[in-house]
C-alpha cells in the first residue's frame, strides 16, 4: 500500500511488496494455461477429441494472443494496469466456469479461448503496471520478479493439476483454480492501491535513467500512429530478439522430454530437466533485474541472454547425458534473463510514456507469435518421424547465434 511523506503527499508503492502481489497473480493465471498439458490425453478421451482437435486446447492461447495483443494495449492505457488486471482474473474465472460443465469439444475449446484472453490481458498489463506503480530505480528488480510468473505457473501447472484432477475430476479441477485466481484477484484489488501521485516524480520534463520521456501524460487509449511510431529499426531489431528467444524456449519445453524419452530417460526425470530452467529462473531473475537497477544497463545482459539461449536450447535438444545438464544451467541462469531485460528495456523502445502501452501490446504479440512459431517450426525441422534432432538443434542454435547478433546493434542502454 502506498506511504504517506511528512507533507501528506502519497508516494510510490512498496516495489516488492507489489512484485510478490502481481507475481501471485501472474502465477495463478499461468497456472490455468498449463494446467491442460499433463492430462490432455484424459481430456481428449473424455469429449472424444482427435489429436488435431486436442491440439487446440493449447494453441488456441497462441491464437488469441496474437489476435489481441495490440488491442489490449490500448485498453491498459484507457483503464489502467490494475483494472485490466482485475478485468483478467474475471475473464479466468468465466472460462473455468464454463469449462467446468463444458458439453462438449468444441465447448472446452472456446472456454479455453475465453482463458486465453485473460492471459493476453496479464501478459499486457503486468509490466504496465510496474512502470507504472514503481519507481524507476526500482523496476529492474520488480521486473525480475513478475517475469516469473510464466515459468512458476508452468511448473505448479504440469506438477500438481494430475493430482488434482484424481482428487477432483475435471470439473473439481477446474473450479479450484477458478477460485485460486480470484483469491489472487481479491489481494490484488484489497493491497495494491494506485498512487494518486502516478505523474509526480516524472513531471519535470526530463527523462528517467530508463531512457522514457516522462513528461508527457498518458491519453485516453493508444492508436494506430502509436504503434507506428514504434516500428523503428531499434525496435524491430529488439522485437526480433524477443521473438527468437520464444521460439527456442517453446522448442525446450515442447520437445526435450520427446527427445529425452527417445533416448531412455523415464518420463518424470526428462519433465524435470525441461522444466529446471524455469526453477532456476526463479534465483537468477531477480539477480538479473537487481543488476540492471545497479547498473542502469540492459544491452549487456540482452546480448548475454541472447548468447547463452541458442547453445542451450541446441544442448538440451541433442544431449542426454552431462551436456544436457549444461544446457539446462545455461538456459535457467543466463538465458531466462532475456524477459526481464526486455520488461526492463521496454521504455527505451517506447521512447515516450505513451507509446509505452503500445510497446508492450507489441512485445506480447511477439511472445505469443514465437511460441507460435515455435510449435509449427520444431516438428518440421525434427521430421515426420521425430528423428533430426542433431538437424532441429543445429537451426535453433544459429537461429539463437543471429539473435545475438541482431541485439547486439540494438540500440538501448
Amino acid at each position: 500500500m502506498p506511504k504517506s511523506t511528512q507533507s501528506g503527499a502519497p508516494v510510490r508503492l512498496n516495489h516488492l511488496l507489489l512484485g510478490a502481489v502481481l507475481l501471485v497473480v501472474g502465477t495463478s493465471v499461468a497456472i490455468v494455461q498449463y494446467k491442460v498439458p499433463s492430462i490432455l490425453v484424459d481430456i481428449m478421451s473424455a469429449y472424444g477429441m482427435t489429436s488435431a482437435t486436442g491440439s487446440w486446447l493449447m494453441s488456441i492461447f497462441t491464437a488469441m494472443g496474437i489476435v489481441l495483443s495490440l488491442p489490449t494495449g490500448s485498453l491498459a492505457k484507457r483503464l489502467g494496469p490494475k483494472n485490466v488486471l482485475l478485468l483478467g482474473c474475471s475473464i479466468v474465472v468465466l472460462g473455468s466456469v464454463i469449462g467446468a460443465w463444458a458439453t462438449s469439444a468444441w465447448v472446452m475449446i472456446a472456454s479455453r479461448a475465453i482463458e486465453g484472453v485473460a492471459f493476453v490481458f496479464v501478459s499486457v498489463a503486468g509490466p504496465l503496471a510496474v512502470d507504472k506503480y514503481v519507481a524507476h530505480e526500482h523496476r529492474g528488480t520488480v521486473n525480475g520478479i513478475w517475469s516469473l510468473w510464466i515459468c512458476l505457473g508452468s511448473v505448479v501447472g504440469a506438477t500438481a493439476t494430475p493430482m488434482v484432477f484424481e482428487a477432483l475430476g475435471l470439473t473439481g479441477a477446474w473450479l479450484a483454480y477458478a477460485v485460486i485466481v480470484a483469491a489472487a484477484a481479491v489481494v490484488l484489488a484489497v493491497v495494491v492501491r494506485v498512487p494518486k501521485d502516478r505523474f509526480s516524480s516524472d513531471s519535470l520534463g526530463s527523462a528517467d535513467r530508463n531512457g522514457i520521456e516522462t513528461s508527457e501524460l498518458v491519453e485516453p487509449r493508444a492508436t494506430a500512429r502509436d504503434y507506428l511510431a514504434i516500428i523503428r529499426p531499434h525496435a524491430l531489431i529488439f522485437l526480433f530478439a524477443y521473438l527468437v528467444f520464444n521460439i527456442e524456449m517453446l522448442a525446450v519445453l515442447s520437445y526435450t522430454p520427446t527427445f529425452l524419452q527417445s533416448r531412455g530417460m523415464n518420463a518424470s526425470l526428462s519433465g524435470f530437466a525441461s522444466s529446471l530452467p524455469g526453477l532456476l529462473a526463479v534465483v537468477s531473475s531477480p539477480l538479473i533485474g537487481k543488476l540492471i537497477d545497479k547498473t542502469g544497463r540492459t544491452k549487456p545482459f540482452f546480448v548475454a541472454a541472447l548468447l547463452a539461449s541458442g547453445p542451450a536450447t541446441f544442448l538440451m535438444l541433442t544431449q542426454s547425458g552431462p551436456l544436457l545438464w549444461v544446457g539446462a544451467l545455461l538456459m535457467g541462469l543466463i538465458g531466462y534473463g532475456l524477459p526481464v531485460v526486455s520488461f526492463s528495456a521496454l521504455p527505451q523502445i517506447a521512447g515516450k510514456r505513451s507509446l509505452l502501452p503500445a510497446a508492450t501490446g507489441a512485445l506480447t504479440l511477439v511472445m505469443c507469435l514465437g511460441e507460435f512459431l515455435g510449435s509449427l517450426v520444431t516438428p518440421l525441422l525434427l521430421g515426420p518421424d521425430l528423428s533430426n534432432w542433431t538437424f532441429c538443434g543445429t537451426v535453433m542454435l544459429a537461429l539463437g547465434l543471429t539473435g545475438a547478433v541482431a541485439a547486439a546493434f540494438c540500440r538501448i542502454k
